[in-house]
């Protein structure tokens, strides 16, 4: 990680070289900026990972949700940061929150959901396809502790105010607190580019994506789909 490193943003590439991005680009650099705005005024992984996507999707003219339903969602997210309840030993926040908003745009729904029960297959190839699998890649676990090994060398028990402040100041000192390395700008950018793919598809194209989720299932008895 090199501290001090900042990320080409759309203004600044427009001003410097008179590049107008496309709208998918700049949502996704708009999702790691402000994931990693937030963890240092919102703080918490799940939560912030979350209003990073769903903000940054809004930039570019994309609602997912209402305002209303936002803040809810929020509330509920919140509890799950620091590896569930802020323990350390479960999922990752920013895994929690990234693959949030992507089930929410793949809108299975209770409805679509009772006609064809193989709908929910479409919900979890997008979460693993793009947020478990690139938590995989590039950090080879998807927890909180494991996470932070990764990045620090050591866990930390954010529950302890004084294991909190530590932490806090790691990040720092090991450059995590920019949009290329912080886990939750990542996360939310990730989050972003599913989404992003999701909500462009046809009709035509989920429903193809299920056969063949579903034919793979079927047939392909290794973990992998």
């Amino acid at each position: 990680m090199v501290e001090g490193k900042k990320l080409e943003t759309p203004k600044k590439l427009s001003m410097d070289w008179g590049i107008e991005l496309p709208p998918k680009k700049r949502a996704i650099i708009k999702a790691r900026e402000l994931g990693t705005g937030y963890q240092g005024t919102i703080i918490g992984c799940s939560h912030c990972t979350f209003l990073a996507a769903v903000n940054a999707l809004e930039s570019e003219g994309i609602k997912l949700i209402s305002e209303d339903i936002k803040d809810k969602l929020f509330t509920g997210l919140m509890g799950l940061t620091g590896g569930v309840g802020n323990s350390g030993i479960g999922t990752c926040g920013a895994v929690n929150g990234a693959s949030f908003v992507v089930s929410l745009a793949t809108n299975v729904t209770i409805e679509e959901n009772a006609k064809d029960n193989a709908n929910r297959w479409l919900a979890y190839y997008n979460v693993k396809h793009y947020i478990g699998d690139k938590f995989m890649k590039r950090w080879g676990a998807i927890t909180c502790r494991e996470i932070q090994i990764k990045n620090f060398g050591r866990a930390y028990d954010s529950r302890r105010p004084e294991r909190s402040k530590e932490l806090f100041q790691i990040a720092t000192e090991k450059g995590c607190r920019n949009p290329y390395d912080c886990t939750i700008g990542t996360a939310a950018g990730w989050a972003v580019e599913g989404a992003w793919d999701i909500l462009h598809q046809t009709p035509e194209e989920r429903e193809a994506l299920k056969k063949e989720i579903v034919r793979k299932q079927a047939t392909d008895q290794s973990t992998q789909y």
